[in-house]
Order: structure tokens, then C-alpha cells, then sequence
């Protein structure tokens, strides 16, 4: 087995095929050498030209003479023959070249010999012989590509799977080196989201906000009960429906305030004097709807809300939970006072922004991780598999294994 190094190989793989088609390359060589001498034969017989016309021409005939001579000339010199890297490609280019010179040759033709052929009928026939030549070697080129070079060019196609294999290498090695950078910042992202949480945790041990906290829990388990004391919904949101919709009259009823009601009681409670009038004379109203079932509800449920309300207005207990409520309100108010007033709300916003922040960039860091490593994994599978189809096509042409080193630069 043959082991090369990927940045080497094109020059051993060359080396290889002009070695194992060596007979085939000094054929094509030599007739490639006959059509380069051919093109300088025509430049000489322009030479030919330009002599024969000093003596035989007029001024005005000599400037299409020069023209002829210096655009033929430039066709020719823009032809590259090749010579050292003798291969497929640069020897089609070589007969696609030529086919453009005899065409240009035959439009400068028309344009420019009848002002002066008369007095040049020797150069004119020399040329004609000439591209004769040259158009025989030119055929006798083509068919030769045609069907003596087939294989040959199959051998040197295969260097053009080469940058593939080197784009795909450089390609892991950019990956790479964006993976280790993105693995480095989630690092010291979640180092330091760790910190922030540690820095939170320490912050809301504080007694202040553990007495915060106390004080907050007491507020929701009284909502929790004074909902409880308010849990006929399902009436008002029907005794609603029926004073919008117009069926049910009831007088002096404050629609806006039914509404508010149900969209945030505990809020339109405790905005309510201690009395509660608005709310008492909603629950009146309510209930004679009900004594009078005008709602439309089941029997059992219609006497449950009834109950409910009696018990309100008999017990007292929703007036107690709603001073209760606002009472808390205030220390909460108090306590909230004096965390403003040891900078200590202030530090826990910006401590909970720099959390928020440094969350929202850990996360697209982690999108980047893993969109760049399946980059980097997908790179790589497709270079295992083109090293391998290519050394597979190695082996078929030159009869034996070899093998592509391939050294990254991490």
C-alpha cells in the first residue's frame, strides 16, 4: 500500500499517470509540438506578407495589409499551447482555440484580401497551404482525444475531486476551531449563570425578603378564602348575561360595576368602603333575582348561591377578610419600603436582569454549539466518504492501494 499525504499528492498522482501513460502523453506531446510549429508558420508567412507588400501595394491597400496581418497575429498569440502540464482539458482548450482562429481568420479575410490579393497570390497560396496543415492536425488531434485518450483522461479527472477533499478539510478545521470557541463561552456562560443564581439565592435570604415572602403568602392564602366567599360565579356571570341581553329588568343596578366585579373582585372589594354598599346591593339584587328565578338555573345550584349570600350578609366574614387584605396590603407596602431603602430591591432588578440576559445568551450559545457541531460532524462524514470513493478509484487506476493521509491543523 501507497500512503500519501493529502498536501503532496497531486504531484506523486501526476508523476504516477504521465509514468503509466507515458506513451500515450509522448504522442499527444508531439503532435501538440506540430501544431505550435504550425502556428508559427503562419506568423512567419504574415511576415511573408508584409515584405511582398512594401513593394507591390499602395499606402491605402498597405493599412488593410497591417490590419490583416496584426489581427491574425493576436488571434494566434491569445492561442496558449501547452506545454509543460499537457492534459485533457488544456488540450480541448487548445482545439477550441484553433476552430476560433480559422473562423477569425476567414472573417479578416473577407474584410481585408480583395484590397490587396492581386499583388500577393504567393503568400496568399503559402497561407492557404499552411492552415491546411493545420487544420489536418487540429482533426487528427480531436480524433486522437477521441479514442486513444479516453482513459488517460479519466485518470486526470480524478484530480478534480482534490478540491473537494481540501475544502471539506479546511471546512473541519474551521469548525473546530468555532466549536472550541463556542464550547469555551457556554463554559463561562454557565460558570457564571451559576454565580448570578448563587449571588440570587444569598440576596433573598436577606431578612427583609423572607419577611416579604411571609407576608405575600398570607396575602394569597387570603384571596384563596375570600374567593371561596365569592364563589357564585357562575350566577353573576348569568345575571350579567341576562341584564345585557335585556330579558331580566332589574332597577338601579350598576351593569359597570357587575362587570368589574367579575373581571377582578378582590380588587373592586377592597377599593370599596368597609360596608361594602355596592357589593350588598349587587348581592341583594342577585338574590332576589334568584327568589324569583329569573336566571334560569338549576334548582340545586339557585339555592346554594342564595345560601351563599345569606351567609354573607348574616356572618360578616367577607367585610373581615377584606380589611384583613388591606391591612396586609400595607405591610407589604412597609416591608417593600424598606428593601427600597437598603438597595436592596434595586440590586435584586439588576441582579435578576443580568440572569435574564446572561439566559438568553447562554441559550444562543448553546444554538450555536450545536449548529456548528453538526457542521463539524457532518464535514467529517462526507470527508470519510469521498477518501474513501476516491481511493477506491485510485486503486482501480493505478492497480494498487493507496491511501490519503490527511493532517489537521487543530
Amino acid at each position: 500500500m501507497i500512503e500519501k499525504n493529502l498536501e503532496g499528492f497531486e504531484e506523486f498522482y501526476t508523476e504516477k499517470i504521465n509514468s503509466l501513460f507515458s506513451k500515450i502523453k509522448k504522442a499527444l506531446k508531439k503532435l501538440i509540438l506540430e501544431i505550435r510549429n504550425n502556428l508559427i508558420e503562419i506568423k512567419v508567412c504574415l511576415d511573408h506578407f508584409l515584405e511582398a507588400g512594401k513593394e507591390k501595394i499602395d499606402q491605402k491597400a498597405q493599412k488593410s495589409l497591417n490590419f490583416f496581418s496584426d489581427r491574425i497575429r493576436k488571434e494566434i498569440n491569445e492561442i496558449e499551447v501547452p506545454e509543460e502540464e499537457i492534459t485533457y482539458d488544456s488540450t480541448l482548450d487548445l482545439l477550441n482555440s484553433i476552430k476560433k482562429l480559422f473562423t477569425s481568420v476567414n472573417e479578416i479575410a473577407k474584410k481585408s484580401l480583395p484590397k490587396f490579393q492581386k499583388e500577393v497570390q504567393p503568400q496568399i497560396k503559402e497561407l492557404n497551404y499552411i492552415t491546411r496543415k493545420l487544420g489536418k492536425k487540429q482533426a487528427e488531434l480531436d480524433d486522437f482525444l477521441r479514442k486513444k485518450y479516453n482513459e488517460v483522461k479519466e485518470a486526470e479527472y480524478l484530480l478534480k475531486k482534490l478540491p473537494k477533499i481540501f475544502t471539506l478539510k479546511e471546512n473541519i478545521e474551521h469548525a473546530k476551531a468555532d466549536l472550541d470557541k463556542f464550547e469555551t463561552e457556554l463554559e463561562e456562560r454557565k460558570k457564571r449563570q451559576n454565580e448570578l443564581n448563587t449571588q440570587l439565592i444569598e440576596l433573598e435570604k436577606n431578612n427583609l425578603f423572607k419577611e416579604l415572602e411571609i407576608e405575600k403568602d398570607k396575602q394569597f392564602q387570603l384571596q384563596l378564602k375570600i374567593n371561596d366567599e365569592i364563589g357564585f360565579k357562575k350566577a353573576l356571570k348569568k345575571f350579567k348575561f341576562e341584564l345585557e341581553k335585556g330579558t331580566s329588568h332589574v332597577p338601579n343596578i350598576d351593569l359597570n360595576y357587575l362587570r368589574d366585579f367579575l373581571k377582578n373582585p378582590i380588587r373592586i372589594l377592597s377599593s370599596e368602603r368597609k360596608d361594602l354598599p355596592k357589593f350588598t346591593s349587587l348581592m341583594v339584587q342577585l338574590r332576589h333575582a334568584l327568589e324569583e328565578n329569573r336566571l334560569n338555573l338549576k334548582t340545586d345550584t339557585k339555592q346554594k348561591t342564595i345560601e351563599h349570600i345569606n351567609a354573607i350578609f348574616d356572618e360578616k366574614i367577607l367585610q373581615t377578610y377584606i380589611e384583613e387584605y388591606l391591612k396586609l396590603k400595607e405591610e407589604i407596602k412597609a416591608v417593600e419600603g424598606k428593601i427600597q431603602v437598603a438597595g436592596l430591591a434595586e440590586k435584586l432588578k439588576e441582579l435578576k436582569n443580568e440572569i435574564s440576559t446572561n439566559t438568553v445568551k447562554l441559550e444562543h450559545t448553546n444554538n450555536d454549539y450545536d449548529r456548528k457541531n453538526k457542521d463539524y460532524t457532518r464535514y467529517l462524514n462526507s470527508l470519510k466518504n469521498d477518501r474513501e470513493e476516491f481511493q477506491s478509484l485510485l486503486e482501480e487506476i493505478l492497480g494498487e492501494k493507496v491511501k490519503l493521509n490527511i493532517v489537521f491543523t487543530f
